[in-house]
């Protein structure tokens, strides 16, 4: 083949290449959800409330909690959802993906300002991103949740809260659990951050996990040059008595 030729054809594998970059861009430079967090939640779940999605919201904006003791329930809503954040490298450049997934239920148990159980499921089926592409890849692949739906968390040892916070202020505190992902549990520590608005419970956390410690092989596209091993998980809970 001779240099004209030889030029062409690179010229074309070039541009094939760029058509998949742009395409992928469209999804990666779409709005991704900031870190979660206490603030984010809150108006997230004020908003909630604007809306009438949350039954009660005007009887419950005035009350104070004071007591955890009982059971809580994870409310869905744009407040609740259980996600990752994990760096991809395409031709050279770093992006964050984000995906979440809403279906999140579980239970809180508490006696006074001592939490005694928790037990969180997260469907990771439903786990949604910018990118299509990269959700349908999630299914087969790496986390390969319509084999491994199911992210568990259960809290193995007790939580003592120094006090129950009064509304606006957040409290800082520290889950020891197991956590189950791609069908593998390992002992985690989680840190918290919770608050109280209304009659209800914010509870937002994250975790730095290892895939390859959930023997979570990195996910492969043809755009995507790399994926980093290390993960976040993190979380948003609102909850109700």
């Amino acid at each position: 083949m001779d240099r004209r030729k030889l030029f062409a054809v690179g010229g074309i594998s070039t541009f094939i290449v760029l058509l998949l970059a742009v395409g992928w861009f469209l999804g990666l430079f779409s709005s991704d959800p900031e870190e979660a967090s206490v603030d984010a939640s809150l108006d997230a779940l004020a908003q909630d409330e604007a809306e009438g999605q949350e039954e009660d919201s005007e009887d419950s904006e005035g009350e104070t909690i004071t007591d955890l003791t009982g059971t809580w329930v994870v409310e869905p809503g744009e407040a609740t959802f259980v996600g990752y954040r994990v760096e991809e490298v395409l031709s050279g450049v770093d992006f964050t993906a984000v995906g979440r997934t809403p279906t999140v239920s579980g239970t809180l148990v508490a006696d006074g300002s001592t939490i005694t159980s928790v037990e969180i499921l997260a469907d990771l089926r439903d786990l949604m991103s910018d990118n299509g592409a990269r959700d349908a890849q999630m299914k087969v692949q790496a986390l390969e949740s319509d084999t491994f739906p199911d992210g568990i968390f259960t809290l193995t040892a007790p939580i003592e809260l120094p006090s129950i916070p009064p509304p606006g202020q957040t409290i800082m505190a520290t889950a020891t659990g197991d956590l189950t992902i791609h069908g593998v549990t390992r002992t985690v520590d989680i840190e918290l951050e919770g608050a109280a608005q209304g009659s209800q419970l914010v509870v937002v956390g994250s975790l730095g996990v290892l895939l390859s410690d959930y023997d979570i092989d990195t996910p492969q596209a043809p755009i995507v040059a790399s994926v980093e091993d290390a993960a976040v998980v993190e979380f948003s809970l609102v909850l109700s008595r």
